[in-house]
């Protein structure tokens, strides 16, 4: 997140903005999953990091962020206990601190949402903002010695692999050489190998599973055209942790 800023920033200020437009102009996109405990901390570790990161420009400005929740914790066997996931990492968004959250469809991976779907999504937002109230409080994480540790830990982990990021040359230059992929490759395997057995669980996936699953509508996806591009990298190809248990029949 914060080398693809820096490199927006760093393009913006080539092209003529100024360091107040080029920074300003910056979204930071993050994806918050379940593990709501984790999700919040990651929100207020962003802030921490572009705090820094904007300093470093010279001018300290707010950051704008929009969390979405992450696609790779959603089951396609049995898409019912995703209303639970998608409801955790929106309160995780909201009481990170985020300036956005935006919840998919229960349905995403077994195809498009159909309106049931993306009315669950929206309502599931309005229930957290207008019945929860989770935005009347500036920052409700404060003061809790697990959060505010665990935020500086992420503050402090994301930085280092900022800093390396920039050593090998930016995020741009660290795909194209392939070193960028290695090490993100190494973190996906491990959290693979953390899930099932005496590890972390999911619900109706590798624990309390329906053997009956009941399906869901969805709409049929659109088909989107890859545009040709003269350079290429390795692509980061998504995942879907509940695919290779639903794959092998674990989930059935």
């Amino acid at each position: 997140m914060a080398a693809n800023a820096t490199s927006l920033v760093r393009a913006g200020l080539a092209a003529g903005l100024s360091v107040e437009a080029a920074l300003g102009g910056v979204v930071l996109g993050l994806a918050a999953d379940q593990r709501y405990f984790e999700g919040l901390a990651k929100v207020r570790a962003a802030r921490l990091i572009w705090r820094t990161l904007s300093r470093a420009f010279g001018l300290e400005t707010p950051a704008e962020i929009e969390v979405r929740s992450s696609r790779r914790m959603l089951a396609a066997r049995d898409p019912w206990p995703n209303l639970l996931r998608l409801t955790a990492a929106g309160f995780a968004g909201a009481v990170g601190g985020a300036d956005a959250v935006v919840l998919d469809g229960f349905t995403r991976a077994e195809g498009a949402p159909d309106a049931f779907a993306r009315r669950q999504a929206r309502n599931t937002q309005l229930v957290l903002m207008e019945e929860a109230h989770l935005g009347r409080v500036d920052d409700p994480a404060a003061g809790a010695w697990f959060l505010d540790h665990r935020t500086r830990e992420l503050a402090q982990a994301g930085w280092t692999e900022f800093q390396a990021i920039e050593a090998e040359g930016g995020i741009v230059e660290g795909l194209m050489g392939d070193v960028v992929q290695p090490r993100i490759a190494r973190a996906r395997e491990t959290l693979e190998r953390s899930l099932g057995d005496d590890g972390d669980q999911m619900v109706g996936v590798t624990k309390f599973v329906d053997p009956e699953p009941r399906s869901a509508h969805t709409d049929v996806e659109p088909t989107a055209s890859t545009p040709e591009l003269s350079v290429r990298c390795t692509p980061l190809t998504p995942i879907r942790l509940a695919a290779r248990f639903e794959d092998q029949g674990v989930a059935g």
